[in-house]
């Protein structure tokens, strides 16, 4: 769930902490009793766990900025705070905090784009080399709901291959009912699970006929054997979960694992022993590896791969996610050599302030909705089907200090608008249907 740059020894420690603390499901009604002021305090021991609010660890985030950039926490910090602003539908911002602790590319020389590479669509190109493995695993970055779209979208064509397992990092140890229920809860997971696109992903899933598979490490599983760090401990029980879950039920399943950042390396670094290649040493099998963070957008243009901007100089990047190819359609091969794909999304276009890619490949609308209540101190409005359990994940989550927004609907499905203040107090609560026009206001 992090980086590898939070591996640095300043804050190590910290950050391990942190990360076992972020697994547990959300305890709604629950307060913190951790200090409130002061970097140290806020970073040492707060999680989405002790939260009345998935957003209540963003405002807390926000109030220590000026303690936190100052200290030895910063990149940790910026790391949480981008998370946290992402949870409020903040793309932009999220972009930009997560980029304040590395703002420009520091891989040194880098060998030009060649002459002849070009694009292919990552979907078609994924599902053609799928047909060869039973995993498959695909990254994301925690603060980009964006990188979840690729997942969501592998769905169908896997299906069709025989694929019947979504294991997920974000899912709790304990989680339950998703399957029944058909959709998730946000005691379901960590707070990457209360998100609209997370929870767009398994109700596609279930909805399809996957099972869901949680993977995360148990509180009670500690070290397996001596002289093994808490990342190692974390990443060997991510493989053994893995296993239990999918290949001890079924010696023939075929699965999508969907992880953060470089748990699907399969090369061992001299800072991280990754998941994938517990999984691959225990199993003998070689799964598919999908990197979505290498070429990725990021918050300013002077931190992104080079590649990127010269594949966008010579039009191979539009508006789905690719892979880069040579004249003859070969992979390009990219250093470091740790995974099989590395694949480039398109730059995100913003309409009304909002990312276009909340359309969801035509699974959402945007719908204008009147917030005449927010203009003054502000609201987090959120979107719910009125079929679900209030602690549902929301189709949409918004932060608003303006008359209107544009929120991401499905098309026909009656839907229970809810506003809160930042403080978690309600503001209104409202049922829409989104069988109007699209961008009509709907207004109280």
């Amino acid at each position: 769930m992090y980086h590898r740059a939070m591996a640095e020894k300043a804050w190590a420690t910290l950050a391990a902490r942190w990360l076992t603390a972020a697994t547990a499901s959300v305890s709604v009604g629950a307060q913190s009793d951790a200090p409130a002021n002061g970097c140290d305090g806020l970073l040492g021991v707060r999680s989405t766990a002790g939260y009345l609010h998935t957003w209540s660890e963003t405002i807390d985030l926000r109030e220590t900025e000026e303690a936190c950039r100052s200290s030895d926490h910063a990149p940790f910090y910026w790391q949480l705070r981008a998370m946290a602003e992402n949870v409020l539908g903040n793309h932009r911002a999220a972009l930009v905090d997560f980029d304040r602790q590395r703002p420009r590319w520091e891989s040194g020389e880098y060998p030009d784009l060649p002459r002849g590479a070009r694009s292919v669509p990552a979907l078609a190109y994924i599902a053609e080399r799928a047909a060869s493995h039973r995993f498959v695993m695909v990254n994301e970055r925690h603060h980009v709901s964006a990188d979840r779209l690729l997942t969501l979208a592998l769905f169908r064509p896997l299906y069709e291959q025989g694929f019947r397992y979504l294991a997920a990092e974000a899912l709790t140890p304990r989680m339950t009912g998703i399957g029944v229920r058909g959709y998730p809860v946000r005691q379901d997971g960590s707070s990457y699970v209360d998100d609209p696109v997370f929870g767009e992903l398994l109700r596609e899933a279930v909805a399809l006929g996957f099972q869901i598979v949680p993977y995360e490490q148990h509180e009670d599983q500690g070290p397996p054997m001596e002289r093994m760090n808490d990342q190692q401990v974390r990443d060997y029980w991510q493989a053994n979960n893995l296993i239990t879950g999918t290949l001890e039920r079924d010696p023939e399943a075929k699965v999508l694992v969907h992880c953060g950042y470089s748990h699907l390396h399969e090369v061992v670094s001299s800072r991280w022993t990754p998941m994938a290649h517990y999984f691959t040493e225990a199993t003998g099998l070689d799964p598919l590896t999908v990197d979505q963070v290498l070429f990725a957008e990021r918050g300013t243009r002077d931190a992104e791969h080079p590649w990127r901007a010269d594949a966008e100089s010579r039009g191979l990047v539009a508006g789905q996610p690719v892979v880069l190819v040579d004249a003859e359609g070969t992979l390009l091969p990219v250093a470091p050599h740790r995974v099989d794909v590395r694949v480039l999304g398109p730059r995100t276009v913003y309409v009304n302030d909002r990312p276009a890619w909340m359309q969801m490949d035509g699974r959402r609308r945007a719908v204008a909705i009147s917030t005449p209540e927010c203009v003054e101190a502000g609201c987090v409005v959120e979107a719910s089907n009125v079929a679900w359990e209030e602690q549902g994940v929301p189709y949409d989550r918004i932060e608003v200090v303006e008359d209107a927004v544009d929120m991401y609907l499905p098309p026909g499905v009656e839907v229970e608008l809810r506003a809160y203040r930042l403080d978690g107090n309600p503001v209104f609560q409202r049922t829409v249907s989104t069988a109007v026009t699209a961008k009509e206001t709907l207004k109280p």
